[in-house]
C-alpha cells in the first residue's frame, strides 16, 4: 500500500507540474492571439497537444493505482481519488494528497479561465478579418461622381473577386 501511495503522489505532482505548463503557455498563447500571429499559435497548439498526450500517461498511471490497491484493500473498485483517500488512516499523507489535488483542480479552473479569454479574442479577431473581407469584397462605388443630383442611381456594387485584371 506504501508504494501505491507514493506512486500515486508522484503522478498527481507530475500532473500538477504539466497543467502549470500548460497554463503558462495558455497565457502565452494570449499574448500571441493579440498580437495576431497565427505561426506561433499553431506551434502553440501543438506544443499544447504533446502535454496532454502526456498527460494521457499519468491519467493511466493513477487508474492502475487505484486497480492495484483495489486488489489489495480486497474491494471490486476505486473510481476516484475521492474513494482513494477513504482507505488512508494517516492523517498527514491524507492532506498531501488532497491538497495535490486541490491545486490540481484550481490550475485546472485557472486554465479554462484562460482559455475563455483566449477563444473571445480569436473571435473578435475572425469578426475583423470578417468584417475586412466584406468591406472589401462589396465595395459600392458611383458610377459618375457628377450630376444626377446624388440620388445613387448610377451606383454600382463592385465585387473585389469579380474585377477584371
Amino acid at each position: 500500500m506504501i508504494k501505491a501511495i507514493e506512486q500515486l503522489k508522484e503522478t498527481l505532482i507530475h500532473e500538477k507540474n504539466m497543467y502549470e505548463e500548460i497554463l503558462k503557455l495558455e497565457k502565452e498563447k494570449t499574448l500571441v492571439i493579440r498580437k495576431g500571429k497565427v505561426k506561433e499559435l499553431e506551434s502553440m497548439t501543438k506544443k499544447e497537444q504533446q502535454y496532454l498526450m502526456k498527460m494521457g500517461t499519468f491519467e493511466r498511471i493513477r487508474r492502475s493505482v487505484f486497480i492495484n490497491t483495489a486488489e489489495l484493500l480486497g474491494i471490486e473498485e476505486l473510481n476516484s481519488l475521492s474513494e482513494f483517500l477513504l482507505y488512508l488512516e494517516d492523517e498527514e499523507v491524507i492532506n498531501e494528497i488532497d491538497e495535490l489535488r486541490n491545486d490540481i483542480l484550481k490550475i485546472i479552473e485557472d486554465i479554462k479561465q484562460v482559455n475563455e479569454l483566449n477563444e473571445k479574442l480569436m473571435e473578435q479577431h475572425l469578426d475583423y478579418i470578417h468584417l475586412n473581407i466584406e468591406l472589401m469584397t462589396n465595395q459600392v462605388q458611383d458610377g459618375n461622381h457628377y450630376g444626377n443630383k446624388a440620388q445613387g442611381k448610377d451606383k454600382t456594387k463592385t465585387h473585389l473577386f469579380d474585377a477584371k485584371i
